[in-house]
This record gives structure tokens, sequence and C-alpha cells, in this order.
């Protein structure tokens, strides 16, 4: 009997020990989450604050304007390395990063394509369609894509939103222009 209350006290003592370490402080736990809570509410403000205009043959169309004037234009500067395939490890891509000032275009090439895959368009000279460029204010953009612009970010995209065109506005200004493409 002795011997099983020496080794069953040890267990006690260290069981309530323990029990007693893990116990928080209830004011911090409020604390945390509040900051939690006033996270979740800025991301949900700036999802809020989106636009999004499901147009899939104009995405298409300035997806290819894109990659047509990275390709073509001498404007541009291109850097190459190589990128391991994730589907097949004994095939070496490539990813080719156009460059233009401020702007930036990345591609992926595979032995028997390539397509744009990405980019930050920050330049008054790159233009999609016609007359979309940094430096347009939000009513232009509207009027050339025939809707009411009600935020400072707008994405133009296809419906499984593979082919992705941000538009972000500092001051009613457009200031940046993302791409964000389909990359298996």
């Amino acid at each position: 009997m002795k011997k099983r209350l020496s080794i069953i006290i040890p267990i006690i003592a260290l069981n309530i020990s323990c029990n007693q370490s893990v116990s928080t402080n209830p004011e911090k736990q409020q604390n945390k989450s509040k900051v939690e809570i006033q996270k979740e509410s800025e991301s949900l403000n700036k999802i809020k604050n989106e636009q999004f205009i499901q147009n899939d043959s104009l995405a298409y169309a300035f997806e290819a304007e894109l990659e047509v004037l990275a390709t073509t234009s001498p404007k541009f500067s291109l850097k190459v390395r190589p990128y391991q395939n994730h589907h097949d490890e004994n095939v070496i891509d490539t990813i080719k990063t156009y460059k233009f000032d401020k702007t930036e275009l990345e591609f992926y090439k595979a032995s028997n394509w390539e397509h744009i895959i990405g980019g930050v368009i920050k330049n008054s000279e790159i233009y999609l369609g016609d007359s979309i460029k940094v430096g347009i204010t939000k009513a232009t953009l509207g009027k050339k894509l025939n809707i009411s612009i009600n935020s400072d970010i707008v994405q133009l995209g296809n419906l499984e939103q593979t082919s992705l065109f941000i538009f972000e506005f500092n001051n009613d200004v457009l200031n940046t222009i993302k791409f964000e493409g389909y990359f298996d």
C-alpha cells in the first residue's frame, strides 16, 4: 500500500502543478481577441471595398496585349531563370521576367508553350486597350469599362478568376495595374 501511495502522490502533485501553469490571464485573452477581431474586420472591409467585374473576353484581350507588348517591345529588358517543373522533376522549364522601369511582367515557358503568369504595371507608357493606363482617373476607367466605380480596388477578370486584372487607385487616380494569371 505504501509503495502504491509513493507512486500515486507524485503523479497527483505533478498533475496539479501542470494544471496550474496552463491557466492564463483572462484580461490578456480578451485583449488578444479584440486584436484578432479588429484584424478580421479590417480584412472584411478590404474585401467589401473591392469591386469585381466579370468580363472574360476583355480579360483575355488585355492578357494577350501584355504578352505581345512584353515580347515585342524594345522597351523591355529580359531576365531568364530556370524553374523545375513540379509535375515532372526531370523537366526544367523557364521563368522569363520582362522589365521596363517600374513595370514587370512574368512568363512561364515550358517546352511547348509560353504564357504570362503575373505582372505589375506602374508606368503610364504601358496601355491596356487603347487608353487604359496608370495615371487615369476612376471616372475615365469607368467610362472605358462602361461601369460605375465605387471602390479604390477594381478587379476585372474571367469567371474562374484565372485571368485577373487589379486596378488600384490612390486619390481617385489609377496608381497600379496588377495581373494575376493561372499558374499550375
